[in-house]
């Protein structure tokens, strides 16, 4: 019978009209489990490959994505009186269907949870929360979230996730005009869209995240996202809540429009990443001219102009930090979150010399002598990897802090003598410490321990810096034997983070190893064969499926175009970077604008080990690196522009004092552990350092 009632349910959400009983047609499947109200699927009816958008949240899927998660179900914490209390609706009291409104009420002793849903004219999905007060003193919602549980999840791999998975950039600190968009992943439309058209959502945060099993959960599983409400008071007998429309869109600049027409004010800067000295300058479009308009950072006024449905800001600011300009518009808001740092060349020596006078390795009794080490920015100490953990040794990762520096280097020559010092220390313990003498590569000096394809490459860009540096031959023919080993070791059909292609055989045929230099450009081009034979069927790594399985293609594909100006490989490096641009955000905070999404980095490679949304991770940069090379090989400037954009929002965890940190975690929470943190470790996010210098390098490409 209960099933039957769902069914019935089903069917009349799925086709009556809103405000009379015409019938009234959407593109929308939605199945709703009576018990909870929470939805368990949503679909496009007209969707070839029938992909349902959110975790089923009935333990089929995971098991521990049990129905209290559904879509739409939640949690509130409420204040009366001094005491606090915390609630979840997820099991209903009564169903009431009124012109066309299907209404769930969670009734509680002081207060009733009621979520209405309907359809409107064009189809879209209108969802309401109402939390009501039922008594007779003020209720204070301290905390609310609701779940929305879009499957960021790369179980199954590539070909799974081309069709059935989503990438969902999340805009929860917008206010009144935060939003969801979920780009499928293999960028095919339909994708799903989810504006605020009344009330405020301020946060996030993940829930369901788990380390176990590894395949379909830990590295590849994002978790429940969880939308928070803006806390408010509630008088006696008035209610407070939110609604959001969910709505179909063919892609980015649609879903925009699409936002911007449904009311949501659309902010955005030039950059956000701004080194003191600088100017941010501030859009915010609206689809009507705003009323009451005021614009301020951190509470003080700016000025500002208004001409027709935009709003331009500028402002610069005196000292280093986080700034928040907050647009005041009709009685609501919305925000851009800035960041204003050392200038950059400032910024990077200090890095620089972080890494040089803290963390290498100075003790020469220990075999690891030489090495650039994590460091503990809490115990403010070299972390010794007691106990041992593969992504916190001297080599892997590691690899880094050298090729920045030696890029580095390159920029200012006459730097003092201890740099160069440093990075000769810094050549003898990896060429013949973590390598043996046939150019094996190991992440320890003992040898015992992983024997992993990523760290020739990273091996081979460190020898590849230091000739361009020193114009020492002997290093160029390091980088040539290290890749010659890497290929023999582990062949073709690996998606490498960070292959020096071009300067490779550049700087080879730069020293006169033109013989060595078309050796190793066949063995780039077998590369590219097999990249070609598995297309966007990409083979699974150390995560199944993930931004940096796919920015190596691109970046691939693109130096070799470079290299040979064979249109074959612009033309498949254009395939890639479609895929590898949805994994990208364009939401106006430095965290997210041009980030790509990750949410593994930090339970790897930092202190707190905790999963969650690593807003930036240092590889999201690779994306960077890959638009400034589409746009050296095409003048298309909005890859520039993005570019740019990306490397600069990801030289954040590059701290001021010169410390680094390995992620900054983005959400509010995780599993309900407080997140917002960058994390206490420096581990390894000087590629992105790299990137940044590397920058005007690959410009000249052009």
């Amino acid at each position: 019978m209960k099933q039957l009632i769902k069914q019935i349910l089903f069917l009349f959400a799925f086709s009556i009209g809103i405000g009379n009983a015409q019938s009234q047609e959407t593109d929308f499947i939605i199945h709703t489990d009576m018990q909870t109200g929470g939805i368990q699927k949503i679909m496009h009816k007209n969707d070839k490959h029938n992909m349902n958008w959110i975790f089923a949240a009935d333990g089929s899927e995971l098991e521990w994505f049990t129905p209290e998660f559904g879509w739409g179900l939640g949690f509130i914490t409420i204040e009366k009186a001094g005491k606090k209390e915390t609630f979840k609706w997820n099991s209903i009291s009564n169903i009431s269907v009124k012109d066309g409104k299907t209404t769930y009420t969670y009734n509680f002793p002081d207060f009733n949870m009621n979520i209405t849903r309907s359809f409107n004219n064009e189809g879209e999905l209108i969802e309401n929360f109402n939390v009501e007060n039922t008594s007779s003193k003020d209720l204070k919602v301290v905390d609310m979230g609701i779940y929305t549980p879009l499957k960021d999840w790369y179980a199954g791999g590539a070909e799974v996730c081309m069709t059935s998975r989503c990438n969902v950039h999340v805009w929860a600190g917008g206010y009144n005009s935060s939003y969801l968009n979920a780009i499928r992943m293999g960028t095919e439309a339909p994708h799903l869209g989810l504006v605020v058209t009344d009330g405020s959502i301020r946060h996030y945060e993940l829930v369901n995240t788990s380390t176990m099993p590894r395949k379909v959960a830990g590295s590849n599983l994002r978790g429940g996202i969880t939308l928070k409400v803006e806390p408010k008071t509630i008088k006696p007998n008035s209610t407070y809540g939110l609604t959001w429309k969910v709505f179909w869109h063919n892609g980015y600049e649609d879903f925009y429009a699409k936002a911007l027409a449904n009311g949501t004010v659309i902010a955005e800067a030039d950059k956000y990443f701004i080194p003191l000295g600088e100017t941010a300058k501030m859009r915010f479009k609206s689809n009507k001219k705003l009323e009451n308009v005021s614009c301020s950072v951190e509470g003080t006024p700016i000025s500002f102009k208004q001409t027709g449905n935009v709003i331009t800001a500028e402002f610069k600011a005196k000292k280093i930090g986080d700034k928040v300009v907050t647009l005041n518009y009709n009685g609501k808001k919305t925000v851009i979150n800035l960041y204003f740092s050392l200038p950059t060349k400032k910024l990077l020596k200090k890095r620089v010399d972080f890494i040089i006078d803290k963390q290498q390795m100075k003790d020469k009794s220990d075999p690891r002598f030489g090495a650039y080490m994590v460091y503990d920015n809490e115990e403010n100490e070299i972390y010794q990897n007691i106990p041992f953990k593969v992504d916190h040794d001297e080599g892997a990762e590691r690899l880094g802090m050298g090729v920045a520096i030696a890029n580095w280097l390159q920029q200012f020559p006459n730097s003092k003598k201890k740099y160069k010092e440093s990075l000769e220390e810094y050549y003898q313990f990896v060429r013949y410490k973590l390598q043996t003498p046939e150019y094996k590569v190991y992440s320890t000096v003992d040898h015992t321990k992983r024997h992993r394809g990523y760290n020739y490459p990273w091996v081979a860009a460190f020898y590849a810096e230091l000739y361009k540096q020193t114009k020492n031959p002997v290093y160029i023919k390091d980088c040539y034997h290290t890749m010659r080993k890497w290929y023999k070791e582990f062949g073709y059909d690996f998606y490498a983070i960070c292959v020096p292609i071009k300067k490779s055989i550049d700087y080879l045929r730069e020293a006169g190893f033109n013989k060595e230099a078309e050796i190793l450009l066949n063995d780039y081009k077998m590369v590219a064969k097999e990249y070609d034979k598995n297309g966007i069927n990409y083979p699974s790594h150390e995560v199944v499926f993930e931004q940096s399985i796919v920015s190596p293609a691109v970046n691939f594909y693109l130096e070799l175009y470079h290299i040979t100006k064979d249109k074959h490989y612009l033309e498949e490096g254009e395939k890639h970077l479609k895929i590898l641009e949805a994994f990208n955000g364009q939401q106006p905070d430095y965290h997210l604008n041009e980030v790509g999404i990750r949410h593994w980095d930090g339970y790897w490679f930092g202190k707190r080990q905790s999963w969650g949304d690593t807003m930036p991770h240092y590889w999201s940069a690779l994306t960077g690196r890959a638009y400034i090379q589409y746009y050296a090989a095409t003048g298309n400037e909005e890859y520039l522009r993005r570019g740019k954009i990306c490397l600069e929002n990801n030289l954040c965890n590059i701290r001021d004092n010169g410390t680094g940190a390995a992620v900054y975690i983005y959400p509010e929470k995780v599993n309900g552990v407080k997140a917002e943190f960058y994390d206490e470790w420096a581990n390894d996010q000087d590629w992105a350092l790299f990137f940044f210098l590397e920058m005007n390098e690959i410009l000249k490409w052009k």
